[in-house]
């Protein structure tokens, strides 16, 4: 009877061993997505306790659409949908519409920036979210979890609604701060101020810096430097977003303009006189008219057919002194000073003539190499060798062809000039190192009035001038009368590069003013060459 309860009592618990399933399957870790109820059973709706978000519980069956759990020491239920496997926790960067489905169609909430959520799954660009502290829960663009980075405006720029579209919420101004997330179809998506929107890449910039331009300056549309569309004036502020090929990429501030610069033009110049010499002294004579006398002197210009021929020039002045020395500085004291002549295809004048100018004490030569934008002095090439070869400073001058008030023509001019400069190196085997004058006044073919003169012709000037600079022709001047530069020019040189040299005509037995180079007489004579010439005298040793 024994053997037999024992063997029912074994066969029982075999087939209990074998049949029967534990308590509790297999364990894991998930964590609570959203503030969650730990229900008493897996289908009521009584509940122990409320589980917080970000709550890592141990899970170990499912049974319908809840799991059984157990958190802190407490046994429930929780709805499956409140859970997962994986959880990050992650700040929104940007104010973000709550979408209800990935799709993006429709929100219900919008989240602030640096709000912080618990981040379940993706799909399509967006993350599914819940915001931690709250009851919300839905999609956000997952590029607004990319910690931005603060760009620029570098022009005035539209405050687009899309990454695509055309319509905008407002300008931004040039110069000011953005956050800036993601780069989509050519425009960052930004937070500018309160407003969030989206603004075109190439009106941002990582760096921007502010700076004064101090020479009037042509607009360049490239780096290459080889067309203009605007001038800036001087002392005009500018953001520079770049630099390329020795020149800067800037927005004019307060307009919409954009271009490239010189480098150079944002140095910032040295204080100077109005004259650069070394005299202060006023003179106690000399002419100083305030009106053009009657009678004047010649010298050669270029007609409209790009002939030559004697023209009055500069009505201030009687040519008075026919010898080759004058008086030698403004204020008639004696100072070291340099003889020079300036010559044109005028004079006809040989290798020979060029050597015994240097054998005689004659120091340079200015030479007229251009005039208006096509013509060039058939003998400037020559000349310009001639006078090299016989170890003379040698600079070279263009004499104005029009009197438009817009800077184009000028800047042409100055262009032309340039040009034939240039090509001194191909023609004499010299490459030029002189100083290049403009010559300004008045001649049959340039239509210069006293309305130019007296509105323009400064601006005029310094259109030609910094353009030379510009084309890189760093050593650049002026050449005008006695009457016409205190008249108009002296004091009105704000725009023009700061080391531009003053070269004047004045017959008399004093200049009168200061100046680098004083012309003091048109009737010169020299040993060996027929006819009048132009004499001058520097006080300047460049020259």
């Amino acid at each position: 009877m024994k053997r037999l309860v024992f063997w029912v009592f074994a066969s029982f618990l075999l087939f209990s061993l074998g049949f029967t399933k534990p308590a509790f399957a297999a364990a894991s870790t998930m964590y609570t997505w959203t503030p969650s109820n730990l229900y008493k059973t897996a289908t009521g709706t009584a509940y122990s306790a409320q589980i917080n978000s970000g709550t890592a519980v141990t899970v170990y069956s499912k049974s319908g659409s809840r799991y059984k759990v157990s958190t802190g020491g407490k046994t429930g239920y929780i709805q499956a949908y409140n859970l997962t496997g994986k959880l990050t926790k992650k700040p929104v960067y940007l104010s973000s519409n709550l979408y209800t489905t990935s799709s993006h169609t429709k929100y219900t909430n919008v989240v602030a920036v640096n709000k912080t959520v618990y981040v379940k799954e993706s799909a399509n660009g967006m993350y599914h979210v819940h915001v931690i502290g709250t009851n919300q829960n839905g999609w956000i663009y997952q590029s607004h979890f990319i910690k931005p980075s603060t760009k620029y405006t570098w022009t005035p720029s539209r405050l687009y609604t899309s990454a695509t579209g055309t319509s905008y919420k407002k300008t931004v101004n040039s110069g000011q701060s953005v956050l800036t997330f993601n780069e989509s179809n050519g425009r960052y998506q930004v937070k500018a101020g309160n407003s969030t929107g989206y603004i075109i890449a190439y009106n941002l910039t990582g760096t921007l810096t502010k700076k004064t331009v101090y020479v009037l300056s042509n607009l360049y549309t490239t780096s290459s430097h080889t067309k203009y569309t605007n001038v800036v004036a001087v002392n005009k502020t500018v953001y520079i977003k770049e630099s390329a090929n020795g020149m800067s990429h800037v927005h004019v501030i307060g307009t919409n303009r954009n271009g490239w610069i010189y480098n150079s033009h944002f140095t910032k110049p040295s204080t100077k006189s109005s004259s650069g010499t070394t005299s202060t002294t006023p003179p106690s004579s000399g002419t100083t008219s305030t009106t053009p006398p009657n009678s004047g002197t010649t010298s050669d210009t270029t007609s409209s057919s790009g002939a030559t021929s004697d023209t009055t020039l500069d009505t201030t002045e009687s040519s008075s002194t026919s010898s080759s020395t004058a008086s030698d500085s403004a204020s008639g004291t004696s100072t070291a000073t340099l003889k020079g002549l300036d010559v044109s295809h005028y004079q006809s004048l040989t290798q020979t003539n060029f050597n015994n100018l240097k054998s005689e004490g004659y120091s340079f030569v200015i030479i007229k190499a251009s005039e208006g934008t096509t013509y060039i002095d058939p003998q400037f090439y020559t000349y310009y060798k001639y006078a090299r070869n016989a170890g003379l400073s040698v600079h070279a001058y263009h004499m104005i062809g029009n009197s438009t008030t817009t800077a184009a023509q000028h800047m042409a001019e100055a262009e032309h000039f340039y040009d034939v400069l240039s090509q001194t190196k191909e023609k004499t085997g010299y490459t030029f190192t002189g100083y290049a004058f403009e010559d300004v006044e008045n001649t049959s073919s340039n239509g210069m009035t006293t309305t130019w003169w007296e509105n323009y012709a400064p601006s005029c000037v310094g259109y030609f001038l910094n353009e030379m600079l510009g084309l890189g022709q760093t050593k650049v001047g002026i050449y005008a009368s006695y009457w016409y530069w205190t008249t108009y020019l002296d004091n009105n040189t704000g725009t023009w590069p700061s080391n531009t040299k003053i070269w004047l005509a004045h017959y008399n037995t004093t200049l009168g003013t200061n100046a680098n180079i004083w012309q003091y007489t048109s009737t010169g004579t020299i040993d060996g060459i027929s006819g009048y010439v132009d004499l001058d005298i520097s006080y300047d040793s460049d020259f």
